[in-house]
């Protein structure tokens, strides 16, 4: 059995608020406090918001804690033994939703175990992989694995059960489920209390998602092809024709057209977007029929919109949610918004404040909290009562560990442009003055840093280095106008703006020059290239992470990978520079042409698997530094691709960089130490 009913003892339910002493002295964060198993993986509320269910590690099983909020009763409905599905798997409970306030489900996840030897495996072995959805009553009863019993060809090769498109409000007894299997992607409606599904949409080649109306039928499904991803409406027939496409951009991580919920309006959805002509994200109703955008609903007049939500009747909007230094997210409803202001006010502003579910009535909400002094946590909150009440750190290892200070730094580039970032400070050295400095500027380049409890950034500050983090021009979150002006400016303006800000830190003595690190992956890891080689006196030593070191080759190779006359291709010659007329301009600025100019120690680290950028640009720097007079280490990382690492692998990358940092910077802010980290220190 993978799952079982569990007694309901006093001692098992005392895992939700937990009992912790505070050490004299806090030490700093370890790799074993990072990377340790999460104690509370999910939180929900239910409907009527009386009920709070909890994921919790208890070895050596997962199991869900209903607590009632009214009487303070707690009960484990559902156990989940890790070991359940065989030695060489790891079975543990992921999600928690409420489909009623009687009718819980939870999500299972099976993994091969770290190190387990999984080749070969039997069809029943290759079918436990995967996410499975359980359906089980509140007081533990009528337990049911959804989808178990159907047999049908959508099926077929399908390891992920375990993803709900829609909970169905209108519907007490179904959801909607996503399905991917051998034919593709499919909708089935699924009973909660029997586990049987019927199917609603078929498979379709290269689908990516759909968009449903209020009742949860298909109105719009998105399909990827040739380089974009194109979207076709239903029309009253049952076909579907396209009305929009925009480029996949393989480095972008946030579209610019995204669906944000249905709206009561016939024919009209909620949408993220930047149309044509318009400078930044915005939230706007959507003419499915006229294909019209028309006027913003909502538009910030500074930072670009990341997310909305729209009513469960599809009426108004409930709030938007944008990037200032953290995230902020403002309520169309004044009484709730007053609550929200408060509640990212009791988390002195500096913490992201996510809100993970709430109740029909709006008056209970779930919280995940997190930023650079605060370890991800859970937290309930009720409006009527102002309580917030505590439900547990994500991981406990990082109770009452020492956490670093983050402040938000602005200077003014060469160019008399506004930029901003972060100044990261190892624990403890909040008024110290020219400590050795990280510069780690961010992937993309179009994405955004901001204030975050950020793993390898946690790390290096406990190993006692402070960490800046640059938002240069061509990042995301700004408006168009700042992420177009990075267009062609690889190793320039980009780089620029990334020296002069480290030149105000150390204006201000806040770091000491002669120990600066650049360390950058993806975008971040060319940049830290450029660093060493176009500004060599800067640095004493540079790690490239899953970085491009020759334009003109990653753009070839893109092409090839693409097509001439992909939309993805198009934005990258603009993003980068066209070969055609700016050859010349991108070998000036391409490390793997400038090796001898580095003076530093350079890293670097690349995913064997990497389909966004080859580990050849990786390769091919060794070789150029290599043939300088230079041997420098390249650690490849077997079986893995340009993000997401496995746990072990992220291990391995901070520990050499560890190491790599120690040679070239010394010791960081008061020689930091931490237990239990397998460190080389």
């Amino acid at each position: 059995m993978i799952f079982s009913l569990a007694r309901w003892t006093s001692a098992a339910l005392c895992i939700v608020f937990f009992s912790v002493s505070a050490s004299a002295e806090p030490v700093p964060i370890s790799l074993n406090d990072l990377f340790a198993d999460e104690d509370v993986r999910d939180a929900a509320i239910s409907p009527s918001g009386r009920y709070l269910a909890v994921v919790v590690r208890q070895e050596p099983n997962d199991v869900v804690v209903v607590q009632d909020l009214e009487s303070g009763e707690r009960k484990i409905p559902i156990s989940i033994n890790r070991s359940g599905a065989g030695e060489r798997f790891e079975t543990r409970m992921s999600h928690v939703y409420w489909k009623t306030d009687d009718r819980i489900l939870f999500r299972v996840r099976v993994r091969p175990k770290p190190g387990a030897k999984v080749e070969n495996l039997t069809r029943g072995n290759y079918e436990k992989l995967g996410d499975r959805l359980f359906a089980v009553n509140r007081d533990g009863t009528k337990a049911v694995r959804l989808l178990s019993e159907n047999r049908n060809l959508v099926l077929e090769g399908a390891l992920n059960l375990g993803a709900i498109v829609s909970t169905l409000p209108k519907d007490p007894d179904r959801i909607l489920m996503r399905v991917g299997g051998y034919y593709g992607s499919s909708i089935i409606r699924v009973n909660v209390y029997t586990g049987a599904g019927e199917v609603v949409e078929y498979p379709v080649d290269n689908l990516v998602g759909w968009w449903l109306d209020l009742d949860g039928n298909p109105v719009v499904r998105v399909i990827r092809q040739l380089g974009t991803v194109r979207f076709h409406r239903k029309e009253a027939d049952g076909k579907w024709k396209e009305f929009y496409r925009i480029p996949v951009r393989d480095i972008q991580e946030r579209p610019e057209y995204e669906p944000v919920g249905a709206s009561s309006e016939p024919g009209k959805y909620y949408v993220l977007a930047r149309p044509p002509g318009r400078e930044r994200v915005g939230v706007y109703l959507y003419d499915l029929t006229k294909e019209s955008f028309g006027e913003p609903l909502v538009e910030h007049p500074v930072y670009d919109i990341d997310s909305a939500q729209a009513s469960p009747d599809g009426t108004r909007l409930l709030n938007t949610c944008y990037i200032v230094d953290v995230r902020v997210c403002d309520l169309t409803d004044a009484k709730s918004n007053a609550h929200m202001k408060g509640l990212r006010k009791y988390f002195k502003d500096s913490a992201n404040v996510y809100v993970t579910d709430v109740a029909i009535d709006n008056n209970t909400i779930v919280m995940f909290v997190e930023g650079p002094s605060v370890a991800p946590s859970y937290y309930y909150y009720r409006m009527p009562t102002r309580k917030i009440e505590f439900i547990g750190f994500q991981r406990n290892s990082l109770f009452d560990k020492a956490m670093p200070t983050a402040t938000v730094v602005r200077w003014k580039a060469r160019d008399g442009r506004e930029i901003s970032g972060y100044l990261t400070k190892p624990p403890g050295a909040e008024g110290a003055s020219t400590l050795p400095l990280i510069v780690h500027p961010h992937g993309g380049p179009q994405l955004r840093d901001h204030l975050e409890f950020n793993r390898w950034v946690q790390y290096f500050t406990a190993r006692g280095y402070a960490v800046f983090q640059p938002n240069f021009r061509g990042s995301d979150g700004f408006g168009r106008t700042f992420a177009e002006s990075g267009y062609g400016e690889w190793g320039r303006a980009m780089q620029d703006d990334i020296t002069d800000g480290l030149s105000a830190l150390v204006a201000q003595s806040l770091v000491d020059p002669a120990r600066v690190c650049i360390v950058g992956a993806s975008y971040g890891g060319y940049a830290a290239l450029a660093g060493a080689s176009l500004t060599p006196d800067l640095y004493k030593c540079a790690v490239s992470i899953a970085g491009v070191s020759d334009l003109h080759a990653v753009l070839k190779w893109y092409k090839f990978e693409h097509g001439a006359d992909s939309v993805g291709y198009a934005y990258w010659t603009r993003a980068i520079g066209d070969p055609e007329t700016a050859l010349p301009r991108m070998r000036a600025v391409s490390p793997v042409n400038l090796a001898k100019a580095i003076k530093s120690d350079v890293l670097l680290i690349h995913g064997d698997h990497d389909d966004v950028v080859p580990i050849s640009q990786s390769q091919a720097m060794k070789r150029a530094l290599d043939d300088s007079g230079r041997k420098i280490t390249l650690l490849k990382l077997e079986d893995e691709g340009h993000s997401y690492w496995s746990d072990e692998n992220q291990r391995l990358a901070l520990e050499t960089i560890d190491a790599f940092l120690l040679k070239n910077l010394g010791p960081g802010f008061k020689a930091a130490k931490t237990t239990g980290d397998n460190s080389l220190r």
